[in-house]
């Protein structure tokens, strides 16, 4: 039987979000127009910046960026990453780029048209064949497989393309892939002998999970990471939480994933420099949710829960233990 909303609720709840999106306004600068994109409302065609050393934003990010700014704080966020660390290309030269990628051929361009149809065709946008997003996709896809010749086009990059067009005109979400691929760890994920992904695969099992009840029963039961986790690297944890909770933890992936330089001058083989550590840390915390099961489990059991959608009821106390985790191995060595 369906039930009638709750309205106080819903107002409370709107006026909450209102007051939410007051407060990243007034953390915002207009920067004009972002290149490529019509200059409309907030979130969307608009270029806004953000000072991501800001106490209160890295803050109010953990909380969860307002929907109508996270295209605008992504942006701003990466934006930010490629002044800083001087990687990569400017916005304009990406664009000009991409248009020139797209007259080109593609030896993936097969692989892309058949994995197209089957990324999140549950949303609107990406249903119809050829058409609106899917189209988009294709597009960004084959240009990102041009932009990227020793990797080319792998299939957990479609959900992340396909995330990135909910929120980005074509160019800006090719704009958004390369940084995440630049800035963000993806190309050493997407690596053709996945030796990046294997890193942090092995990261995650010696490093976060070392010494828990977990990461022992997982031993005993013979489960590696690799047979569960390595979707959620290589999907940013598309497809393996709810849509929601998967935003929260790009939010702070976005902002955060900056390589921690002292490790990074320190780095020896086999480790990473902590780009990847808000995704340890949110695998930890899916672990560590799904404790009271794998605990009693066998291997049947144990990998059935490992491997399906984990269904977060409260993004607000995923992300708050995320944040445990993840300051426990770096944040307080910044602070934070």
């Amino acid at each position: 039987m369906l039930k009638t909303p709750n309205r106080e609720r819903s107002i409370v709840m709107r006026d909450k979000e209102n007051i939410r999106s007051r407060k990243w306004r007034n953390m915002a600068t207009r920067a004009g127009p972002r290149p490529g994109s019509s200059d409309s409302a907030q979130g969307s065609g608009a270029e806004w910046s953000f000072n991501t050393s800001d106490s209160k934003l890295i803050s109010r990010t953990w909380k969860g960026i307002p929907d109508c700014w996270r295209g605008a704080a992504w942006h701003s966020f990466l934006t930010e990453s490629y002044k800083k660390r001087g990687i990569g290309r400017p916005d304009y030269e990406l664009i000009q780029i991409y248009s020139e990628l797209l007259e080109r051929p593609s030896a993936d361009d097969v692989q892309i048209d058949l994995d197209v149809p089957r990324t999140i065709s549950s949303h609107v946008m990406f249903r119809r064949r050829y058409r609106g997003g899917q189209r988009l996709l294709f597009r960004v896809l084959h240009s990102l497989a041009l932009y990227n010749p020793d990797i080319g086009y792998v299939q957990g990059m479609a959900s992340i393309a396909a995330t990135l067009l909910c929120y980005y005109e074509e160019t800006t979400a090719f704009i958004m892939m390369v940084r995440l691929w630049e800035l963000r760890g993806l190309e050493r994920l997407y690596e053709p002998d996945f030796t990046g992904l294997m890193t942090c695969l092995n990261e995650l099992e010696t490093s976060w999970m070392k010494g828990s009840p977990i990461a022992k029963k997982l031993f005993e039961l013979g489960i590696q990471p690799t047979a569960y986790a390595t979707r959620w690297y290589l999907t940013l944890f598309n497809y393996s939480i709810p849509f929601a909770a998967q935003l929260r933890v790009w939010d702070v992936f976005i902002l955060l994933g900056d390589p921690d330089e002292k490790r990074a001058r320190k780095q020896q083989e086999g480790e990473t420099d902590g780009t990847f550590d808000v995704l340890h840390a949110t695998g930890a915390a899916i672990l560590d949710g799904l404790k009271g099961i794998i605990l009693k489990a066998d291997f049947e059991e144990g990998m059935k829960n490992l491997t399906s959608f984990v269904p977060v009821k409260d993004e607000d106390t995923l992300m708050r233990v995320v944040k445990s985790e993840w300051r426990r191995k770096r944040g307080n060595r910044l602070g934070l």
